[in-house]
């Protein structure tokens, strides 16, 4: 015994750093899954095509500002996928669970390839209008190709659906990235 401290052996490694990541693909799967079953509960007849977009899109686009995580958005849309494997939260497209993927998918790629601009809330906004875009247009190209009958198409033709998609994505990514910064902000100063 000299008085110096022992030499340490660790010979398994610590597991403190794996788990919070863990948690996190786990919220943000499970952001998903409150995601599309907002949607799914939420039938209100306003006949207007894609004013879900609205919680959808501020639920996705919180997740993804909020995580470190390369993919937050895209782990995200496994969540929807998931839940709409099971058919029983009404929905009848056969399509719904590729369609509905879209949009994390494509908010985690345009973040990637535009993450030279500070990101602004407009600029999120945008990116959010985009990527809820690709549920109607990814629709009608569905329609197009097999004939599938989309109500909304029959209903109000194929602009309408198209660029209220795009607006209430945008509205959605909007209020989701701009509550969550705030709250940031807001948090991050206490």
């Amino acid at each position: 015994m000299n008085g110096k401290p022992l030499q340490k052996i660790i010979s398994v490694p610590s597991l403190s750093g794996t788990v919070p990541v863990a948690i996190e693909y786990l919220i943000l799967f499970s952001i998903g899954i409150v995601a599309i079953l907002l949607h799914a509960r939420l039938r209100t007849p306003l006949n207007l095509p894609g004013h879900h977009g609205l919680e959808f899109m501020a639920i996705l686009m919180a997740g993804r500002v909020t995580s470190r995580i390369k993919w937050a958005s895209s782990i995200s849309s496994l969540g929807i996928g998931f839940i709409l494997l099971f058919p029983a939260f009404g929905f009848k497209d056969p399509f719904a669970g590729i369609n509905y993927m879209f949009p994390g998918i494509v908010i985690d790629i345009i973040y990637f390839l535009t993450r030279q601009f500070k990101w602004q809330l407009l600029i999120l906004a945008l990116i959010s209008g985009i990527a809820y875009f690709t549920i109607p247009f990814s629709r009608l190209l569905i329609h197009l190709i097999s004939g599938y009958p989309y109500e909304a198409f029959n209903k109000h033709g194929y602009f309408i659906p198209l660029a209220g998609f795009f607006l209430f994505g945008m509205a959605g990514g909007f209020t989701g990235a701009g509550i969550t910064s705030y709250l940031l902000k807001r948090f991050t100063k206490t």
